[in-house]
């Protein structure tokens, strides 16, 4: 494969420099580098799947020598020696069977996701427009072309797998422009590329230099001083924006980094305390396995619902910044609309409340099923009457599948658990649900 390209985008290769690493593997730091460096040799992956419409290599010595050639690339730019020891396992990329529904070319890609793939209209141009729109099609496609797999393949366990076929298909094979588009980079691929603002303004600044320079030693001393605090200030901008994602510990083990949560907002925990009164008992609204919900007022007179998340085993960063994703992108009638969101003791804006998690939800002024008449009200009274009501819509079935979700979703074992949107899938009846 042809890795070229490493030496010649302009990518972030920030947190993957020799200070960014420690000895530990399962660091904060070494998932953020590693999992930039799974979305850069994607590229080559996606490259190489639109040449010979195959998704793996064929044997382990290619793998090996695949990611020699990659650690070859990245010594290159002076980055550690061992990262792709680290971060790679050459036989993640050979053939095998059992994957992702079997899959192992883009012909047996097609034929399971049908010929009206959602892939086609919404990542075929270009994705790299600054409003985001077209990337936000495409990510939405992606999200229902890999629902669709995971349901032929019936293996929870595998939808990592079936996520990563779908995002090399997509840059590869559906991207008119390639896998090494700026769009397909930046939108399906999720790598992390260097802002052009930030480059424009040192362009700015190395000539204001030049000329204040030219017109005196202490004047060209003094702007030069100013420019490059402002250079500082403006990188340090960026750091402290990206450590708001990168405290999440999201590493290639996600699965879901196609890009950063689009309109959710991070709330500084001083603005929910105010807005909460505190988190006083009179704005409690109630308690859940999951959590305590509590009625709050932000600054502009909105009136919010705030979850402060109780922690448990499997309720890790990483898990949270996955609900957070989801919901956020997610409109659906059944659903709460998300504003956003704050993680206490991980970042400076959410201050140190002992690494707390909470989301802030719309507040839904409807009341509560403990309240008098509220269940005749929600539900349909065929449900809560004692007459008969086989002939009224067949209700006891509707009841009997989101029976069956519920219990889903609440299984034993965790990789067995659907989705939010499977399970919105399921509650639907667009798909069966698992017996």
């Amino acid at each position: 494969m042809d890795l070229d390209y490493v030496l010649k985008i302009q990518w972030d290769s920030s947190t993957c420099n020799q200070t960014a690493l420690s000895d530990s593997p399962t660091t904060t730091s070494n998932n953020n580098c590693c999992q930039t460096l799974l979305s850069l040799y994607g590229v080559a992956l996606s490259q190489h799947l639109k040449d010979t419409s195959l998704f793996r290599l064929p044997d382990l010595p290619t793998s090996t020598s695949c990611l020699s050639l990659l650690q070859s690339k990245l010594t290159l730019l002076s980055l550690p020696p061992n990262l792709t020891s680290t971060c790679f396992h050459p036989q993640t990329y050979t053939n095998s069977t059992g994957a992702c529904a079997d899959i192992q070319t883009r012909e047996d890609f097609a034929a399971l996701i049908g010929p009206s793939s959602p892939l086609d209209p919404a990542c075929r141009h270009d994705l790299s427009a600054r409003d985001l729109t077209s990337c936000d099609a495409c990510v939405q496609a992606g999200f229902k072309a890999h629902a669709r797999l995971v349901s032929f393949d019936g293996n929870f366990s595998r939808t990592k797998g079936c996520y990563y076929y779908t995002v090399l298909y997509a840059a590869g094979v559906v991207n008119e422009l390639g896998p090494k588009s700026k769009g397909a980079l930046s939108c399906i691929l999720a790598l992390q590329m260097i802002s052009p603002k930030v480059s424009e303004t040192e362009s700015s600044m190395s000539q204001q230099a030049l000329v204040y320079g030219s017109a005196g030693a202490g004047g060209a001393v003094l702007v030069l001083c100013c420019l490059l605090g402002l250079c500082f200030w403006w990188r340090n901008i960026n750091r402290n924006s990206l450590k708001v994602l990168s405290s999440f510990g999201l590493g290639s083990d996600d699965g879901r980094r196609w890009r950063p949560t689009a309109g959710a907002i991070w709330f500084k925990i001083q603005d929910l305390e105010k807005a909460t009164g505190d988190f006083s008992l009179e704005n409690l609204i109630g308690r859940g396995q999951f959590g305590v919900v509590y009625k709050g007022i932000l600054p502009d007179g909105t009136t919010v619902a705030v979850k402060r998340v109780i922690e448990s085993e499997i309720q890790g960063d990483s898990e949270f910044l996955n609900e957070v994703e989801i919901i956020s992108t997610l409109k659906h009638r059944n659903l709460v609309a998300l504003r956003g969101c704050c993680v206490t003791g991980r970042d400076e804006n959410c201050g140190d409340g002992g690494g707390r998690k909470y989301l802030v939800y719309d507040y839904m002024p409807n009341g509560s099923l403990n309240d008098p008449g509220r269940v005749e009200e929600v539900f349909d009274d065929s449900l809560v009457s004692d007459g008969e009501f086989l002939n009224r819509r067949n209700p006891r079935k509707i009841m009997e599948r989101f029976v069956l979700v519920g219990i889903l979703c609440a299984h034993v074992m965790v990789a067995l658990r659907p989705t939010i949107l499977e399970a919105l899938k399921m509650l639907e009846g667009d798909i069966d649900v698992p017996r």
